[in-house]
């Protein structure tokens, strides 16, 4: 089953179509609230004999005990909701990033999935690309020595269009829920877990956050952030920096940077991997484009053969990502409005889109000194840094968090 249509869920149908085409499964049934606003969806769905649900929760229920999986790429707001529904009737569920938009809500899935000894992923397909994988395993392998700083950057330019696509694009909250809308929290959320992923020399672990300095921004009227800069200090002890936007003027990145002590290692997407070792040795692996494929393929497989071995993106590990970004807005107090003087509008109708000038080149220039030279900061002093041992930033009403006791 597929919850969610439109959007991500284009990327899915395909995905699960591909698959069933190679008989790993069948696509039995969709749901989605605007089945009406996507004529070519549905016909494309109807015509490989796909049951069509105005309601996700309508579908679980007629579906209960015949199916085994849910893919759910719904709104971040409804993803504890439907994935809890969908693990209280027995299916194993793919979760599209992000899990939820706070650590309680991943919590709350988690406590449902773990009661109904179900598999549950979330799809950050990157961690899945033998160009990502092929680095992981040289850190843990110790080819590049104790990890001491990963950056990475990302500027990926959104319109008006994007915000205007749903009620919940660019918004902290929508319907009563948190879903803190943003590069960092949604379309940029990979930069941030691959950095998690990579901080870690467990084979299959992530790093966990211990402290986190965030500074959010908005260029344009938005209510959400549209520009992200983090800093994580993890509990292996190495320095994350992530800087992000939606408000470049062209694609910046992504790119990442990691150093050790023993080496350093270059990503991009389009180019691969690159690991430099302090021996004078070089290797390096060229992007992967099947790694869409591969996260739906693989939790198929993980479903047939019962083996949760082969998740390499749990809830568990995305709560980190999750927990990182819940430190981020509680760090950076609010979301902080970029100065009228700094922004440019590009006015191209539906496609009209908010700029920040120079930040294109600032991003890449920042993720690179970072990395090059943890702690150096200059300028005004930058906001509080969140700490807390082991228990979740929560986000309430207020936007207040309490770190130390969970509550909110």
């Amino acid at each position: 089953m597929l919850v969610g249509v439109g959007g991500y869920g284009q990327s899915l149908t395909h995905g699960l179509l591909a698959a069933a085409a190679n008989g790993l499964c069948r696509l039995v049934a969709a749901a989605d609230t605007r089945l009406a606003a996507l004529p070519e969806e549905t016909e494309n769905l109807k015509r490989h004999g796909v049951r069509l649900y105005g309601d996700a929760i309508e579908m679980f229920d007629a579906w209960k005990g015949r199916c085994d999986a849910a893919y759910i790429a719904s709104g971040i707001g409804s993803h504890s909701v439907l994935a809890c529904a969908a693990a209280r009737r027995g299916f194993h569920i793919h979760l599209e990033k992000p899990p939820a938009a706070t650590v309680q809500e991943v919590d709350e899935i988690a406590r449902a999935v773990a009661d109904a000894g179900v598999l549950c992923i979330v799809g950050f397909q990157m961690t899945w690309g033998r160009d990502l994988r092929f680095l992981k395993e040289r850190i843990a392998a110790g080819r590049l020595g104790r990890i001491r700083t990963a950056a990475g950057c990302s500027g990926s330019p959104r319109d008006q269009a994007y915000y205007a696509r749903n009620e919940w694009a660019g918004r902290l909250k929508s319907g009563g829920r948190w879903v803190l809308d943003g590069p960092a929290m949604n379309a940029q959320a990979h930069q941030v877990t691959n950095l998690l992923l990579l901080a870690s020399a467990d084979p299959h672990g992530y790093a966990r956050p211990v402290a986190v300095r965030g500074e959010l921004y908005a260029a344009g009227p938005l209510e959400s952030h549209n520009i992200a800069a983090i800093e994580i200090r993890t509990d292996g002890g190495a320095m994350l920096y992530y800087l992000g936007s939606h408000a470049t003027d062209g694609q910046v990145g992504p790119l990442i940077e990691v150093r050790g002590d023993a080496g350093e290692a270059t990503w991009t997407p389009s180019e691969g991997v690159v690991v430099r070792c302090a021996d004078g040795s070089t290797e390096s692996c060229g992007p992967d484009a099947a790694a869409r494929q591969t996260v739906v393929d693989s939790f198929l497989h993980a479903i047939d053969s019962g083996d949760a071995s082969l998740l390499r993106c749990t809830l568990g590990d995305a709560r980190n990502m999750v927990l990182t970004l819940d430190g981020a807005h509680e760090s950076s107090g609010r979301v902080h409005r970029v100065a009228g003087g700094f922004v440019r509008r590009v006015d191209e109708g539906t496609e009209a889109r908010t700029v920040v000038e120079g930040l294109d080149e600032m991003l890449v220039r920042a993720a690179r000194g970072s990395a090059a030279c943890p702690m150096r900061r200059t300028g005004p002093s930058p906001p509080n840094r969140t700490t807390w041992p082991a228990t979740a930033a929560s986000r309430s009403d207020s936007g207040a968090t309490d770190l130390a006791s969970g509550r909110g």
